[in-house]
Protein backbone atom coordinates (compact mmCIF):
# COMPACT_ATOMS: atom_id res chain seq x y z
CA UNK A 1 0.00 0.00 0.00
CA UNK A 2 1.38 3.46 -0.82
CA UNK A 3 0.09 6.65 0.59
CA UNK A 4 0.48 9.82 -1.23
CA UNK A 5 0.45 13.42 0.37
CA UNK A 6 -0.02 15.94 -1.85
CA UNK A 7 -0.09 19.65 -1.41
CA UNK A 8 -2.77 21.37 -3.61
CA UNK A 9 -0.73 24.70 -3.30
CA UNK A 10 2.20 23.29 -4.09
CA UNK A 11 3.81 25.19 -7.83
CA UNK A 12 3.31 22.19 -10.17
CA UNK A 13 -0.76 21.95 -8.61
CA UNK A 14 -1.23 25.41 -9.13
CA UNK A 15 -0.04 25.30 -12.71
CA UNK A 16 -2.14 22.47 -13.64
CA UNK A 17 -5.80 22.29 -11.73
CA UNK A 18 -6.20 19.09 -13.19
CA UNK A 19 -2.66 17.29 -12.20
CA UNK A 20 -3.62 16.21 -8.84
CA UNK A 21 -6.57 14.01 -10.21
CA UNK A 22 -4.18 12.13 -13.16
CA UNK A 23 -1.95 10.76 -10.28
CA UNK A 24 -4.79 9.30 -8.22
CA UNK A 25 -6.00 7.53 -11.33
CA UNK A 26 -2.63 6.47 -12.08
CA UNK A 27 -2.19 5.45 -8.23
CA UNK A 28 -5.81 3.29 -8.54
CA UNK A 29 -5.93 0.79 -6.04
CA UNK A 30 -2.70 0.31 -5.31
CA UNK A 31 -2.51 2.99 -2.47
CA UNK A 32 -4.47 6.43 -1.21
CA UNK A 33 -3.75 10.39 -1.83
CA UNK A 34 -4.53 12.84 0.42
CA UNK A 35 -4.66 16.41 -0.13
CA UNK A 36 -3.16 18.24 2.88
CA UNK A 37 -3.33 22.22 2.46
CA UNK A 38 -2.56 22.24 6.79
CA UNK A 39 -1.18 20.80 9.84
CA UNK A 40 -4.05 19.43 10.82
CA UNK A 41 -4.83 17.71 7.36
CA UNK A 42 -1.20 16.24 7.51
CA UNK A 43 -2.07 14.91 10.89
CA UNK A 44 -4.93 12.93 10.09
CA UNK A 45 -3.55 11.62 6.84
CA UNK A 46 -0.62 10.75 8.78
CA UNK A 47 -2.65 8.87 11.32
CA UNK A 48 -4.82 7.37 8.96
CA UNK A 49 -1.25 6.08 6.51
CA UNK A 50 0.09 4.88 9.78
CA UNK A 51 -3.78 2.61 10.60
CA UNK A 52 -3.33 1.55 6.95
CA UNK A 53 0.20 -0.01 7.45
CA UNK A 54 1.53 1.94 4.17
CA UNK A 55 4.86 0.64 3.15
CA UNK A 56 5.67 3.82 1.08
CA UNK A 57 4.75 7.45 1.31
CA UNK A 58 4.83 9.64 -1.35
CA UNK A 59 5.14 13.41 -0.69
CA UNK A 60 4.09 15.79 -3.69
CA UNK A 61 4.86 19.68 -3.52
CA UNK A 62 7.74 21.77 -2.58
CA UNK A 63 10.82 21.72 0.07
CA UNK A 64 7.91 23.27 2.19
CA UNK A 65 5.18 20.95 1.84
CA UNK A 66 8.27 17.86 2.47
CA UNK A 67 9.50 19.77 5.71
CA UNK A 68 5.73 20.20 7.04
CA UNK A 69 4.95 16.49 7.02
CA UNK A 70 8.15 15.00 7.61
CA UNK A 71 8.24 17.30 10.88
CA UNK A 72 4.59 15.46 11.33
CA UNK A 73 5.18 11.85 10.42
CA UNK A 74 8.32 11.46 12.30
CA UNK A 75 7.20 11.78 15.78
CA UNK A 76 3.92 9.30 15.12
CA UNK A 77 6.16 6.70 13.60
CA UNK A 78 8.74 7.46 16.23
CA UNK A 79 11.40 8.61 13.90
CA UNK A 80 13.19 5.24 12.80
CA UNK A 81 10.41 3.15 11.86
CA UNK A 82 8.77 6.00 8.83
CA UNK A 83 8.15 4.29 5.85
CA UNK A 84 10.80 4.89 2.82
CA UNK A 85 9.96 8.06 0.92
CA UNK A 86 9.52 9.16 -2.49
CA UNK A 87 9.99 12.53 -3.72
CA UNK A 88 7.55 14.08 -6.52
CA UNK A 89 9.11 17.29 -7.59
CA UNK A 90 5.93 19.23 -7.37
CA UNK A 91 7.43 22.96 -5.73
CA UNK A 92 8.68 25.90 -7.40
CA UNK A 93 12.58 25.25 -6.10
CA UNK A 94 12.77 21.17 -5.27
CA UNK A 95 16.30 21.33 -3.78
CA UNK A 96 16.03 18.54 -1.81
CA UNK A 97 14.75 16.02 -4.33
CA UNK A 98 16.98 17.27 -6.72
CA UNK A 99 19.75 17.30 -4.14
CA UNK A 100 18.91 13.38 -3.81
CA UNK A 101 19.33 12.93 -7.61
CA UNK A 102 15.27 12.70 -8.28
CA UNK A 103 14.45 12.98 -11.74
CA UNK A 104 11.17 13.60 -14.21
CA UNK A 105 8.17 14.26 -13.98
CA UNK A 106 5.30 13.37 -11.15
CA UNK A 107 3.34 11.32 -13.24
CA UNK A 108 6.39 9.30 -14.95
CA UNK A 109 8.20 8.73 -11.09
CA UNK A 110 4.87 7.62 -9.72
CA UNK A 111 4.04 4.73 -12.88
CA UNK A 112 7.90 3.96 -12.00
CA UNK A 113 7.18 3.25 -8.66
CA UNK A 114 3.83 1.37 -9.67
CA UNK A 115 5.38 -0.96 -12.43
CA UNK A 116 8.47 -1.67 -9.37
CA UNK A 117 6.36 -2.66 -6.78
CA UNK A 118 4.12 -4.83 -9.34
CA UNK A 119 7.77 -6.65 -10.88
CA UNK A 120 8.77 -6.94 -7.68
CA UNK A 121 12.09 -5.48 -7.77
CA UNK A 122 14.63 -3.38 -5.20
CA UNK A 123 14.75 0.28 -5.38
CA UNK A 124 17.77 2.08 -4.51
CA UNK A 125 17.46 3.77 -1.29
CA UNK A 126 19.62 6.88 -0.24
CA UNK A 127 19.63 7.69 3.50
CA UNK A 128 19.55 11.50 4.49
CA UNK A 129 19.55 12.73 7.99
CA UNK A 130 17.38 15.43 8.79
CA UNK A 131 18.21 18.28 11.28
CA UNK A 132 16.35 19.05 13.79
CA UNK A 133 15.63 22.71 14.75
CA UNK A 134 14.18 23.36 17.87
CA UNK A 135 10.81 21.12 17.20
CA UNK A 136 11.01 20.73 13.52
CA UNK A 137 12.46 18.84 11.05
CA UNK A 138 14.13 20.23 8.09
CA UNK A 139 17.49 19.59 5.73
CA UNK A 140 18.47 23.02 5.34
CA UNK A 141 18.68 25.81 7.93
CA UNK A 142 19.71 29.44 8.08
CA UNK A 143 20.17 32.36 8.96
CA UNK A 144 21.30 35.96 7.70
CA UNK A 145 22.62 35.76 4.38
CA UNK A 146 20.48 32.99 3.14
CA UNK A 147 17.14 34.56 4.68
CA UNK A 148 17.76 37.66 2.96
CA UNK A 149 18.30 35.82 -0.09
CA UNK A 150 15.20 34.06 -0.25
CA UNK A 151 13.11 37.32 0.85
CA UNK A 152 14.61 38.43 -2.14
CA UNK A 153 13.18 35.88 -3.91
CA UNK A 154 10.15 35.78 -2.76
CA UNK A 155 9.32 39.70 -3.53
CA UNK A 156 7.18 40.75 -6.46
CA UNK A 157 6.32 38.62 -9.36
CA UNK A 158 7.94 35.14 -10.81
CA UNK A 159 9.52 32.70 -10.11
CA UNK A 160 11.94 30.28 -11.61
CA UNK A 161 15.56 30.69 -13.49
CA UNK A 162 14.77 33.82 -14.48
CA UNK A 163 14.12 35.03 -11.11
CA UNK A 164 17.17 33.46 -9.76
CA UNK A 165 19.19 35.51 -12.38
CA UNK A 166 17.61 38.79 -11.01
CA UNK A 167 18.06 38.06 -7.46
CA UNK A 168 22.02 36.84 -8.40
CA UNK A 169 22.75 40.27 -10.36
CA UNK A 170 21.03 42.34 -7.35
CA UNK A 171 23.45 40.57 -5.67
CA UNK A 172 26.39 41.42 -7.09
CA UNK A 173 25.23 44.75 -7.56
CA UNK A 174 25.26 45.02 -4.05
CA UNK A 175 28.53 43.70 -3.73
CA UNK A 176 30.30 46.28 -6.08
CA UNK A 177 28.82 49.12 -4.53
CA UNK A 178 30.31 48.02 -1.11
CA UNK A 179 28.01 49.93 1.73
CA UNK A 180 28.67 47.07 4.71
CA UNK A 181 26.31 46.41 7.31
CA UNK A 182 23.79 49.07 5.08
CA UNK A 183 23.11 46.05 2.16
CA UNK A 184 20.06 44.17 2.88
CA UNK A 185 22.33 40.79 1.78
CA UNK A 186 25.16 41.30 4.29
CA UNK A 187 23.58 42.81 7.54
CA UNK A 188 25.36 41.09 10.33
CA UNK A 189 23.30 39.11 12.92
CA UNK A 190 24.57 39.38 16.88
CA UNK A 191 24.66 35.87 18.43
CA UNK A 192 26.62 33.14 20.79
CA UNK A 193 26.80 30.37 19.39
CA UNK A 194 28.14 26.63 20.98
CA UNK A 195 29.07 23.58 18.57
CA UNK A 196 28.99 20.77 20.39
CA UNK A 197 29.22 22.55 23.85
CA UNK A 198 32.03 24.69 22.32
CA UNK A 199 31.31 28.76 22.23
CA UNK A 200 32.93 30.31 19.32
CA UNK A 201 34.76 33.07 19.84
CA UNK A 202 32.64 35.55 17.78
CA UNK A 203 29.34 37.34 18.60
CA UNK A 204 28.59 38.68 14.77
CA UNK A 205 27.81 36.46 11.58
CA UNK A 206 26.60 37.36 8.58
CA UNK A 207 25.66 34.18 7.20
CA UNK A 208 24.56 31.06 9.41
CA UNK A 209 23.92 27.87 7.71
CA UNK A 210 23.54 24.09 7.97
CA UNK A 211 22.22 21.60 5.89
CA UNK A 212 22.22 17.67 5.28
CA UNK A 213 21.86 17.93 1.29
CA UNK A 214 24.15 19.70 -0.89
CA UNK A 215 21.62 21.88 -2.48
CA UNK A 216 20.42 24.78 -0.52
CA UNK A 217 18.09 27.36 -2.71
CA UNK A 218 18.62 29.31 -6.04
CA UNK A 219 21.68 27.47 -7.43
CA UNK A 220 23.70 27.31 -4.26
CA UNK A 221 25.90 23.93 -3.31
CA UNK A 222 27.79 25.47 -0.23
CA UNK A 223 27.56 22.26 1.50
CA UNK A 224 29.78 20.26 -0.54
CA UNK A 225 30.24 17.51 2.45
CA UNK A 226 26.97 17.04 4.03
CA UNK A 227 25.89 14.15 2.17
CA UNK A 228 28.63 12.06 2.38
CA UNK A 229 28.87 11.89 6.32
CA UNK A 230 25.41 9.92 8.13
CA UNK A 231 24.82 11.17 11.79
CA UNK A 232 26.24 14.40 11.14
CA UNK A 233 25.56 18.02 9.32
CA UNK A 234 27.70 20.57 8.01
CA UNK A 235 27.87 24.06 9.53
CA UNK A 236 28.64 26.73 7.85
CA UNK A 237 29.03 30.21 9.82
CA UNK A 238 31.20 33.93 8.71
CA UNK A 239 31.28 37.07 8.94
CA UNK A 240 32.50 38.87 6.08
CA UNK A 241 31.94 42.29 3.90
CA UNK A 242 29.98 42.71 1.38
CA UNK A 243 33.40 42.21 -1.56
CA UNK A 244 34.36 38.82 0.67
CA UNK A 245 31.46 37.46 0.96
CA UNK A 246 30.74 38.11 -3.12
CA UNK A 247 33.58 36.18 -3.76
CA UNK A 248 32.24 33.22 -1.29
CA UNK A 249 29.02 33.22 -3.02
CA UNK A 250 30.10 33.16 -6.44
CA UNK A 251 32.61 29.82 -4.89
CA UNK A 252 28.67 28.81 -3.58
CA UNK A 253 27.04 28.93 -7.04
CA UNK A 254 30.23 26.87 -8.56
CA UNK A 255 30.14 23.97 -5.86
CA UNK A 256 34.06 24.87 -5.14
CA UNK A 257 35.44 24.21 -1.82
CA UNK A 258 34.95 27.14 0.53
CA UNK A 259 38.32 27.99 2.46
CA UNK A 260 38.75 31.56 4.46
CA UNK A 261 40.13 32.43 7.99
CA UNK A 262 36.35 33.92 8.96
CA UNK A 263 34.26 30.93 8.06
CA UNK A 264 33.82 28.33 10.54
CA UNK A 265 33.24 24.63 8.36
CA UNK A 266 31.98 21.64 10.64
CA UNK A 267 30.83 18.69 10.81
CA UNK A 268 28.43 18.48 14.01
CA UNK A 269 25.85 16.57 15.62
CA UNK A 270 24.32 19.35 17.72
CA UNK A 271 24.73 23.59 17.43
CA UNK A 272 22.75 26.41 20.23
CA UNK A 273 22.42 29.58 18.85
CA UNK A 274 21.41 32.41 21.38
CA UNK A 275 20.37 35.76 19.29
CA UNK A 276 20.60 39.16 21.00
CA UNK A 277 17.63 39.99 19.17
CA UNK A 278 14.45 38.50 17.55
CA UNK A 279 15.90 37.47 13.88
CA UNK A 280 14.00 35.62 10.84
CA UNK A 281 15.36 31.59 10.33
CA UNK A 282 14.40 29.78 7.09
CA UNK A 283 13.91 26.02 7.19
CA UNK A 284 14.13 24.41 3.84
CA UNK A 285 12.68 27.81 2.06
CA UNK A 286 10.24 28.82 4.84
CA UNK A 287 10.61 31.83 6.91
CA UNK A 288 9.83 31.94 10.78
CA UNK A 289 9.85 35.00 11.90
CA UNK A 290 11.47 36.34 15.18
CA UNK A 291 13.18 33.70 16.78
CA UNK A 292 15.77 34.18 19.95
CA UNK A 293 16.61 30.83 21.13
CA UNK A 294 17.84 28.08 18.56
CA UNK A 295 18.80 24.43 19.01
CA UNK A 296 19.89 22.28 15.94
CA UNK A 297 20.26 18.74 16.74
CA UNK A 298 21.14 15.59 14.28
CA UNK A 299 17.93 14.04 13.54
CA UNK A 300 16.90 10.51 12.07
CA UNK A 301 17.91 9.17 8.55
CA UNK A 302 15.29 9.33 6.10
CA UNK A 303 15.10 6.55 3.62
CA UNK A 304 14.44 7.94 0.55
CA UNK A 305 14.26 6.22 -2.31
CA UNK A 306 15.35 7.23 -6.03
CA UNK A 307 12.85 5.50 -8.60
CA UNK A 308 13.93 3.89 -11.44
CA UNK A 309 17.66 3.82 -10.45
CA UNK A 310 19.22 0.51 -9.34
CA UNK A 311 15.88 -1.50 -9.81
CA UNK A 312 16.92 -5.63 -8.86
CA UNK A 313 14.77 -8.85 -9.09
CA UNK A 314 13.50 -9.59 -5.86
CA UNK A 315 11.86 -13.14 -6.47
CA UNK A 316 9.11 -13.87 -4.19
CA UNK A 317 10.98 -10.71 -1.54
CA UNK A 318 9.16 -8.05 -0.30
CA UNK A 319 9.00 -5.74 -2.25
CA UNK A 320 10.21 -2.08 -1.26
CA UNK A 321 13.66 -3.14 0.14
CA UNK A 322 16.62 -0.66 -0.30
CA UNK A 323 19.74 -1.49 -2.47
CA UNK A 324 21.90 -0.37 0.17
CA UNK A 325 21.43 0.54 3.81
Amino acid sequence: MIGVITNPWAGKNVEDPGRIARLRRILGPMGVLRETRNHEEISDAAREFRSLGIEMLVIDGGDGTIHHTISTFIPLYGGANLPPVVLFRGGTMNNIARSLGIKGHSEEILRRILNGVEARVCFEVVRTNTIMVNNRHGFIFGLGFPVSLLEAYYRGKGRGPGKVMRVLLEILCSTLKGGGGNSPFFRAIEAEIQIEGEKLPTRRYTAILSATVREVGLGFKPTRRAEKEEGLFQMLCCDMGPRRMGVTVLKMILAMELRDPKLVDRMVTRCTIHLESPTDMQIDGEIFKGQEEIKLHIGPAIRFIRPGLGLFPRGRQPTIQPKYL
